[in-house]
């Protein structure tokens, strides 16, 4: 059977009727800048966590490829993950020990996932778009991260889902807004300038002219000078409608809708979070939406690797280690210090504190 490498569905059903579901597409989603912001600060910080693993496979997670640092690798495949709710990495091992010397990030469109006949096997076909190919990789030397594996039937068990499914109605309707109130800018609050004529009815000639006058009037070396009216003219601005102003906030529901689905606090958006709530609050809600995040890439590089992988997100969230000294002086206060000044010294040592 070949499973689709991303689960999305192509229907929706809505008031008993059958509708096309038009999903948020990874191109569309990073244009929106509230899901740039999301998908770039979760990446990035996932990137920066400190990666432990036993030898001989340190070096290949530290730089699994030779064409981009490994920041930038794991940065991108985080980013892949969240867009799709998958990742395809493959495993290129050394002919002679079967140790990993390199990962390949692969896009999602590439992939066919083929589930053996029994349902005991997986294994990935990778349509290249290059010299090499159509090649077929054994479950073993595909790295698959997935997000939220539904396991409603056999295959949605085996495909991750994006957060970005649950945002395809708020940013089509954000789009729509944001449509709107640039309409509404343009076809309501300009121009700015009124002229009344008291009396009669002009041609369009005439309100050509009454502009142009008054145009010349009032602006290049005139601006600025004392305005004369005459008994037949009058003038006022228009001031922005309390309804345009409405179309404007309509703009933030986009961002609690995108942090709401990425599990990320909205302080972190710059939206109109709890303005309230402490940093030590924020940092540690912050903290366990990362690791959602890093643990679907620890659980299935334990499995095909066969050693402990960790990823510490805690470098990404305390970068000034202001958290972790604050902690280990905790722990060192009292008459009976929970850990001695030797461990202090050696857990700063690890984070590169000392």
């Amino acid at each position: 059977m070949t499973i689709p490498s991303t689960n999305m569905s192509s229907f929706i059903l809505s008031n008993g009727q059958i509708l096309p579901n038009h999903l948020v597409s990874a191109e569309y989603a990073l244009k929106n800048s509230d899901v740039f912001a999301v998908i770039n600060l979760l990446s990035s910080d996932v990137a920066s966590s400190t990666i432990s693993v036993a030898d001989p496979f340190g070096k290949v997670l530290q730089q699994p490829s030779s064409m981009i640092s490994g920041y930038n690798f794991w940065q991108s495949v985080t980013a892949s993950m969240l867009l799709s709710g998958n990742a395809y990495v493959t495993i290129t091992r050394d002919t002679s020990s079967n140790i990993p010397i390199s990962l390949e990030l692969v896009p999602p469109s590439q992939v066919n996932v083929i589930l053996a006949d029994d349902s005991a096997s997986l294994s990935y076909q990778v349509n290249y778009q290059d010299e090499r190919g159509t090649i077929n990789y054994p479950s073993s030397n595909m790295l698959h991260f997935r997000l939220l594996s539904t396991g409603s039937n056999q295959t949605d068990s085996l495909i991750g889902i994006s957060p970005l499914q649950s945002l395809a109605q708020s940013l089509n309707m954000q789009d729509f807004s944001s449509q709107l109130t640039l309409s509404t800018l343009k076809n309501a609050i300009n121009p700015s300038i009124r002229i009344k004529v008291a009396e009669g009815a002009l041609s369009a000639e005439e309100k050509e002219a009454t502009r142009k006058a008054f145009e010349q009037a009032n602006t290049g070396a005139n601006a600025g000078r004392p305005l004369v009216e005459d008994q037949l003219y009058s003038f006022d601005t228009l001031q922005i409608n309390s309804d345009v102003a409405k179309f404007l906030s309509t703009m933030d529901f986009g961002k609690t809708a995108v942090a709401e689905a990425f599990g990320v606090p909205s302080n972190y958006l710059n939206g109109a979070g709890d303005q309230q709530s402490s940093l030590d609050m924020v940092k540690s809600l912050y903290r366990n939406t990362l690791r959602r995040y890093t643990m679907p890439l620890e659980g299935e590089l334990t499995a095909k690797l066969g050693v402990p992988v960790d990823f510490d997100e805690s470098s990404a969230v305390d970068a000034d280690n202001g958290t972790l000294i604050d902690q280990i002086q905790k722990l060192l206060s009292g008459t009976t210090p929970a850990i001695s000044p030797l461990q202090a010294q050696q857990m700063l040592q690890k984070r590169g504190v000392l």
